[in-house]
């Protein structure tokens, strides 16, 4: 099955991080790897994490947001529980 991507918010937006991070640890993701850097005005942010349904990449960019992506069916629980959070 094709990966799902959801643009959660603005990348510079400290709710929205602080949101979706309670969601991520509600559902017991964990943070395997993670990496970054800046090149010019863009800034990108990478993080893998693993939970009990599998995996997920969220990356925050520069005028791109902040996003999520993975399996549908991942993206859909996280998407449910990050409402609970907002």
């Amino acid at each position: 099955m094709q990966a799902e991507k959801w643009v959660v918010g603005d990348e510079y937006d400290e709710v929205v991080f602080a949101s979706l991070k309670r969601a991520l640890s509600d559902l017991q993701y964990a943070v395997r790897d993670q990496w970054g850097g800046l090149a010019g005005s863009q800034d990108i942010q990478h993080w893998t994490v693993v939970g009990p349904g599998g995996q997920l990449k969220i990356e925050s960019e520069t005028y791109v947001g902040l996003s999520v992506e993975g399996h549908p069916a991942l993206i859909a629980e996280l998407k449910a529980q990050y409402e609970e959070t907002v």
